[in-house]
């Protein structure tokens, strides 16, 4: 996202994750052996962080990461995405995410129009739940 401004140098932003995000949040974690592909953070019923290294992106990498904060949160949350990032609202949308409200940008620091998604829990049949690896649902793993 080249037109967001930057409003943290790195130091503040290490700050940030080490003292906000790690010790205050559920951090899901995606790995490959030893390198990280990207991470969601959950805080109460908002998943705050969602990021795919750009040379994960299209791998399903994201997909797994909200399918994880879904059983995480199986009550739902909500979620907040630029206005001008296409690609990731797009995203929310084809998992089934409900864009709910839209801002001027006079709620988030960058002061850049964002749009509230909700993402509630799917309803599964009896003796169903979301097996851990792909995100889909299989007979039995009740």
């Amino acid at each position: 996202m080249p037109w967001l401004p930057s409003v943290h140098d790195q130091a503040e932003t290490l700050w940030w994750m080490r003292q906000i995000v790690l010790t205050g949040q559920d951090v899901i974690v995606a790995e490959d052996g030893h390198r990280l592909l990207g991470f969601a953070a959950l805080d109460g019923q908002w998943l705050e962080q969602l990021y795919v290294d750009s040379e994960a992106q299209g791998s399903g990498v994201g997909r797994a990461l909200l399918a994880a904060a879904k059983e995480v949160r199986p009550g739902g949350f909500s979620l907040r995405v630029f206005t001008r990032n296409t690609r990731a609202r797009l995203f929310s949308e084809s998992l089934g995410c409900v864009l709910t409200e839209q801002s001027d940008g006079s709620r988030n620091e960058e002061n850049e129009p964002d749009c509230t998604y909700s993402c509630a829990p799917v309803a599964l049949p009896p003796g169903m739940r979301p097996h851990p690896d792909s995100g889909r649902c299989r007979d039995g793993d009740a």
